[in-house]
């Protein structure tokens, strides 16, 4: 693991992916990573189960380690966006050696909308027609169970629309409150571009364009060709459920008819 890029998503983590791409960092975790298939949801449940209901033998709160982290980060050299920032302080103690960039917003408003518009469906859940179609398919049950039911609520305290703001003011005051040096940690923002990126790396700048990835109609766009797929596949399962069950019901009662004029 070489970078760390710790600022909450649509903090420029698509953008800053592509440019870490082009600087030879071939493979950073992102939220696409997360989301699209394949997904690792999964894993990061399992980790988010660790970091907020695991006590260590000695009743200490469980420390997450590189080995744990390895579980899903095992082929990346960095990792950004939602994983990213639910475990920043635990990612930058369990790769001492990485570089930590955190990445932000000029503009909290500007962010804030661009988190509605693209993570909203994830800052719920209640008991509804998705609830139920999570328990016919996997990818969906993950997705509820790791970004509905975990994730969003534990890092935005609730409500991502309540809390949104705070929450990342908090954020970006904690990582910078963890006493990195500064050949460790930078902070930045898109429109600093390649020159501190490529300095703090130590990389040659580029002879292109600094990347623009992700504007909130693409992420929305990919998001819910995914989601489609999934309540596709969803319904299908049901609806291979239900004829199970009638087929069921119906040669039971077969039977049953069969026996009693037997009778």
């Amino acid at each position: 693991m070489q970078v760390l890029a710790v600022g909450i998503s649509r903090s420029g983590t698509e953008s800053l992916r592509q440019a870490l791409h082009i600087l030879g960092f071939e493979h950073t975790h992102h939220g696409f990573d997360t989301i699209l298939p394949p997904s690792s949801l999964e894993g990061i449940y399992r980790l988010l189960q660790k970091k907020y209901n695991t006590e260590s033998t000695i009743g200490q709160k469980y420390k997450l380690s590189a080995e744990d982290f390895d579980t899903v980060l095992s082929d990346c050299v960095g990792v950004s966006d939602l994983m990213a920032a639910e475990f920043a302080p635990e990612l930058i103690a369990a790769y001492p050696n990485a570089k930590v960039i955190l990445n932000t917003r000029r503009d909290l408003d500007s962010w804030f909308s661009s988190m509605q518009q693209t993570m909203g469906y994830f800052d719920k859940n209640p008991i509804d027609w998705d609830w139920f179609k999570s328990w016919f398919s996997a990818e969906l049950f993950w997705v509820r169970q790791t970004m509905c039911r975990t994730m969003m609520p534990r890092f935005f305290r609730g409500s991502f629309h309540s809390n949104g703001r705070w929450v990342y003011e908090q954020h970006v005051a904690l990582v910078k409150g963890l006493g990195l040096s500064e050949d460790r940690l930078l902070e930045w923002s898109v429109e600093d571009g390649w020159e501190p990126l490529c300095k703090f790396l130590g990389k040659s700048i580029p002879q292109q364009d600094f990347p623009d990835g992700n504007p909130p109609r693409v992420w929305a766009e990919r998001i819910s060709h995914t989601m489609k797929a999934h309540n596709e596949r969803a319904i299908r399962n049901m609806l291979i459920f239900g004829a199970c069950i009638i087929g069921i019901v119906v040669a039971s009662f077969g039977v049953n008819f069969m026996r009693a004029k037997s009778e």
